[in-house]
């Protein structure tokens, strides 16, 4: 390796080791011991894949700790640092979003932690921030923050417990001494004591006679993008649903820790999900029952070849989204409607009506009008027609497990 690819290879493994060393801050000081309770994010990912939440709080991670950082490969600090860059930019952005929410004269409390206990189990929410106001109507919404490469069109299930779990105990745990706000010097307070210390302001005494929602902000990769999903409002089976589920994950550590179970006996997330990729514990997961196949070997080099082309193409389709969205804003900043020519191609932005779709529920509302329920719906299902079975390759990152944070 020349002298300058070997100071570009430390340099790399510096800003590794710093946004390693950032986030085990971060962690620590905002979140605590994340090994001696059950949180929200927990319980989401417990609610899809127990096996992914149980071996994430005993410790099993494709995450290393900083001071490893020297002892890496240069394959596997690239991998780290692609990770990391990605896990972190959520942080990045929100301390944007808590700016710019600030400079608009909003009460905002970040950070804001829930501490409970339930059947024996400890738990903690932590939420991004808590808006207030006060006066005749008085609310609170709840905000989480979620940094997606791309927006989904609906939340996911995981996302969705999170929220629930923290208005759900933001409402049942009003007026008990379990809310704390590091940054304010707030320690176990009540909700309206809380507020009342940090920004004096009233707020009643019963959760009833408040206005409460939560929220979730998507934000793209590219922060060109933001979707919000919402509101949730605090439902109490909802909430009890995801209490069990964190007495599920406690216990189930406890059987996994003393040898009753194994992890891989744990129920797992069986069908496809977007978000098996990114978990930090999919190398030995019984869902992939792998075939080792050499990688040198002409099978071994071609499917090597085609991930490649396949993350080469994702971001090459990202460049041409984005050059056309800067073209389509040139041209309806100047309003033309001329075709330009380059070279051999020319180009114009011409508006194309919307695709005419079937709505179901439109269609079942409309026939309920005229027919009765159950007669409906079998004339929808009668006319549903189901398409051929096709083959899906599929193409899944393995985590390798580096070292233990734990």
């Amino acid at each position: 390796m020349q002298r300058d690819d070997i100071k570009a290879q430390g340099l790399l493994r510096l800003l590794t080791q710093g946004l390693l060393a950032h986030a085990e801050y971060k962690t620590a000081s905002e979140l605590g011991d994340r090994s001696q309770y059950i949180g929200m994010s927990d319980i989401g990912k417990g609610m899809e894949c127990m096996r992914s939440a149980v071996a994430s709080k005993l410790g099993a991670s494709a995450i290393p700790v900083s001071a490893a950082i020297g002892e890496l490969a240069q394959g596997d600090l690239a991998h780290v640092l692609g990770r990391q860059i990605i896990l972190q930019r959520g942080h990045w952005q929100e301390d944007g979003v808590q700016k710019a929410l600030q400079a608009a004269g909003v009460k905002l409390i970040p950070q804001l932690e829930i501490s409970v206990e339930h059947s024996g189990v400890p738990m903690k929410a932590h939420l991004d921030f808590t808006l207030v106001w006060g006066g005749d109507r008085p609310a609170v919404r709840i905000l989480e923050l979620k940094s997606n490469e791309r927006i989904p069109e609906s939340l996911y299930a995981s996302y969705e417990a999170q929220l629930y779990g923290q208005v759900g105990l933001l409402k049942s745990y009003w007026n008990k001494p379990c809310f704390s706000v590091t940054e304010a010097g707030v320690k176990k307070a009540t909700f309206p004591q809380a507020v009342r210390s940090i920004f004096g302001v009233d707020l009643p005494e019963s959760p009833e006679d408040v206005d409460i929602e939560g929220w979730v902000l998507s934000i793209s990769i590219s922060m060109a993008k933001v979707k919000p999903f919402g509101p949730y409002q605090p439902e109490k089976s909802m909430l009890e649903a995801c209490l069990q589920t964190a007495v599920g994950i406690w216990r189930t550590m406890e059987d996994v820790r003393s040898g009753t179970l194994e992890l891989n006996d744990l129920d797992y997330c069986r069908g496809f999900h977007p978000l098996c990729d990114w978990c930090d514990v999919n190398k030995d997961c019984p869902k992939f029952q792998d075939v080792n196949i050499p990688s040198d070997s002409a099978c071994g080099l071609e499917l090597e070849e085609l991930a490649i082309l396949k993350e080469s193409k994702t971001t090459i389709e990202k460049r041409i989204a984005e050059a056309e969205e800067r073209i389509r804003q040139t041209y309806r900043s100047i309003g033309s409607q001329d075709w330009v020519s380059v070279g051999g191609h020319r180009f114009r932005v011409a508006t194309v009506s919307g695709r005419k779709t079937l709505d179901r529920s439109l269609v079942m509302d409309t026939l309920t009008e005229l027919i009765d329920d159950l007669t409906a719906q079998d004339a929808l299902e009668q006319c549903e027609k189901t398409g051929k079975p096709h083959e899906r390759l599929y193409i899944g990152k393995i985590n390798k497990i580096l070292k233990s944070v734990a």
